[in-house]
């Protein structure tokens, strides 16, 4: 390759560079739209939830903490003081069991991606590298 290559080429060169960001941009999105991708995706929001569900449950602890030191000292402390903080304890549980309810979710989603994308073959290779706690019950079904 020389400068009269390049010189020569010049409009062929130019279109090669749109060209490979736009392969680019397809492989990217084939690749998001795979059985991978799709699970990659389902994981990341579990974290999340996850993340969010532990904070919540920190919150709810403290609150608990808050009105359980307000009612040992309830005969010095304003009414209005324990009353607030019983509503705080009561939004922090609503707030915790909603988080909860998100953490569950969005692990039932990562394991109707395991199930629906990916070969049985491979399934409980998946469930224990992504769903650590998911203890399959063998046993048959009786009442």
């Amino acid at each position: 390759m020389n400068t009269q290559t390049l010189t020569d080429n010049w409009a062929l060169w130019m279109a090669a560079i749109p060209g490979v960001v736009v392969l680019l941009a397809v492989v990217y999105l084939l690749l998001r739209q795979g059985a991978h991708g799709k699970l990659r995706q389902a994981v990341r929001v579990e974290r999340a939830a996850l993340k969010d569900l532990n904070n919540a449950r920190k919150i709810t602890q403290r609150s608990e903490a808050r009105v359980t030191k307000l009612l040992e000292k309830s005969a010095t402390v304003k009414p209005r003081l324990l009353q607030e903080a019983e509503g705080t304890l009561e939004d922090a549980r609503a707030l915790q069991k909603i988080a909860d309810d998100k953490a569950q979710i969005a692990t039932n989603h990562v394991r109707r991606v395991i199930f629906y994308e990916f070969p049985p073959s491979r399934h409980d290779k998946l469930r224990a590298k992504y769903l650590p706690g998911d203890v399959r019950d063998n046993r048959p079904f009786s009442f």
